[in-house]
Order: C-alpha cells, then sequence, then structure tokens
C-alpha cells in the first residue's frame, strides 16, 4: 500500500538520489539501509520505502519515526492487496480492469494501483458481471455473451519487444533478470514477458 499523504521510493528511487547506480547502492548501502528503514508493504516483490525516512538516510540525518496512518480513501492498494479486498486473485485483477469491470487504476514505480475507495466502490456495488439486468434482458446462466471479455495483452510486452530489436541492433542482449529487476516481478515473470516479446517480433516479421 501506497499510504495517502505519505510518498514512497523504491531502492531504484534511492540509488538515484544518492548519484549511485542500483547495483552499487546495493552493494555498498543496501543492507545497512534495509536494517535502520523498514519497508512500508512488508511480504511485496517491489520494496517501498517512506520517502521522509529514505531522505534523511541518505543526507545522514537522524531517521524519522515510520508513519502510521489511518486508513484513507485515497491510499493506493497494489494489485495482491486489491485481489484480497475483493476476495480473488492478482490475474483476476488484472483482467477486471483490462475489461472495465475495475478501473484501470494508475501506474507508479513501474505498477499499477488502485485507490482504496475504488475497490470499496467496486464491493459495495456488488457483481454485476454475469447478471440479466446488466448483461442484457432475456439472457440465461451460461450464456456465452455473460462472459467477461478475455483480458488484453500485458502492456509489457511490446516495451520489451521495442527494446529486444534495438538491442538485436547493437549486438546486445535482454536477459529474463534484467526484466524481473526492472518491473520488479520474479524471474518466471521475467522468461514469460521475455518469451511474449519474442514471439510478438516473430508475428511482425
Amino acid at each position: 500500500m501506497i499510504p495517502h499523504g505519505h510518498p514512497v521510493m523504491t531502492e531504484a528511487d534511492i540509488a538515484a538520489a544518492a548519484g549511485l547506480e542500483l547495483h552499487t547502492w546495493r552493494r555498498r548501502h543496501g543492507a545497512d539501509f534495509r536494517a535502520r528503514v523498514p519497508v512500508t508493504n512488508p511480504g511485496e516483490r517491489l520494496r517501498l520505502y517512506d520517502a521522509a525516512q529514505a531522505q534523511a538516510y541518505i543526507e545522514g540525518q537522524p531517521i524519522p519515526p515510520a508513519p502510521v496512518p489511518e486508513p484513507h480513501p485515497e491510499d493506493l492498494l497494489s494489485v495482491d492487496e486489491t485481489a484480497d479486498a475483493l476476495g480473488t486473485d492478482a490475474s483476476t485483477v488484472r483482467a477486471y480492469a483490462s475489461t472495465g469491470y475495475l478501473p484501470k487504476g494508475v501506474e507508479l514505480h513501474g505498477r499499477r494501483w488502485w485507490a482504496r475507495h475504488v475497490v470499496q466502490e467496486r464491493i459495495d456495488a456488488g457483481d454485476q458481471r454475469h447478471h440479466p439486468e446488466t448483461t442484457g434482458a432475456g439472457r440465461r446462466p451460461g450464456d456465452p455473451r455473460n462472459r467477461a471479455p478475455r483480458p488484453r495483452t500485458d502492456d509489457r510486452v511490446p516495451a520489451v519487444a521495442a527494446e529486444l530489436a534495438a538491442a538485436e541492433a547493437d549486438a546486445r542482449t535482454v536477459t529474463a533478470d534484467q526484466l524481473a529487476e526492472r518491473y520488479g516481478v520474479s524471474r518466471r515473470t521475467g522468461e514469460r514477458l521475455l518469451a511474449a516479446a519474442r514471439q510478438q517480433l516473430q508475428e511482425r516479421s
């Protein structure tokens, strides 16, 4: 979660603010920083830190106490937190957002987030996807027209495909590990993005 009124930073943001490459910052300062500054989103793959605490660390100042914000309608929930609130899983949340059942959310730090009030409004509205009053008069349960449209292709794939094309021209390589680092995902997801991008390039040729 990104609490309303409390900006956060990723480790890449912190390294940039310190004037260092991410791998250099992690080698020199990563362990000490993580020991002194707690993440704001325990359990998430992409580590987020309170911006005020991170900035104090960078400047060598005393680190202020971690904020304890009250829940706010404008808090931003991650895909996993949104899935928990809706009683589903992350892939279904992404499908909801691509089909309009849930707003698309906002993109920050390479991830998509949904405001707490948006998620609550979806909960309060109830499941309206497959009922006759919302899918068309006379449609019976099981009618194929009641099914939500299939989610669109991952919007990261075209960007990876473009990078692959540029890398080929420059005799460079793009690896799954690089993609996992960039997007804050697992290596397996990085491999999936890489495979999908290669497939997209093959289809264009």
